[in-house]
């Protein structure tokens, strides 16, 4: 590879590496990059074999913090239709399932719940949303530790590079 692709998001719009395949027996795993908008993958622009670095935690101005993953770019692949519709999937379906699912199915019985236990009901309004980050936290995990499937890279020789003389 001549040189990493660029990566960075700003309240979720930027390009970032998502899909990750199971790391391999080096550590290395493939991912692809994506253009995303508020966090939500859009557009496709490579995958790339990588080995995921530290993890820095950045404190901003006024409170705010950010965390920066550091990659190391091995190699470049082609693009995986089957891992691109996963991603697309998970990110656009599964995930707002889980987070907006069960909030809507409190939301539509609140109004009976609220009068009668008013207690509760502000408790499971902030632990709901809570319970399905975790949870969605959780699956993330799942997934690439375990069912994201394992892919040995394959090298190639490289042709003849294309110049002018």
């Amino acid at each position: 590879m001549r040189t990493a692709p660029r990566l960075g998001t700003v309240n979720g719009f930027g390009r970032t590496m998502l899909g990750k395949t199971r790391p391999d027996a080096q550590g290395a795993c493939f991912a692809t990059h994506w253009f995303t908008m508020l966090m939500l993958p859009i557009r496709p622009l490579g995958r790339y074999y990588v080995k995921e670095g530290e993890t820095v935690d950045v404190s901003g101005r006024h409170g705010s913090s950010t965390s920066t993953t550091q990659y190391v770019f091995l190699g470049r692949a082609e693009l995986r239709m089957s891992e691109v519709i996963r991603t697309y999937l998970f990110c656009w379906l599964v995930a707002p399932l889980v987070i907006a699912g069960p909030v809507t199915l409190f939301g539509i019985n609140s109004d009976a719940f609220s009068h009668a236990h008013p207690i509760v009901f502000i408790v499971l309004l902030l632990a709901i949303p809570i319970v399905c980050m975790i949870a969605l936290a959780w699956m993330l995990v799942l997934n690439e530790k375990f069912l994201a499937p394992a892919r040995i890279p394959q090298w190639v020789e490289a042709g003849p590079a294309n110049r002018r003389d």
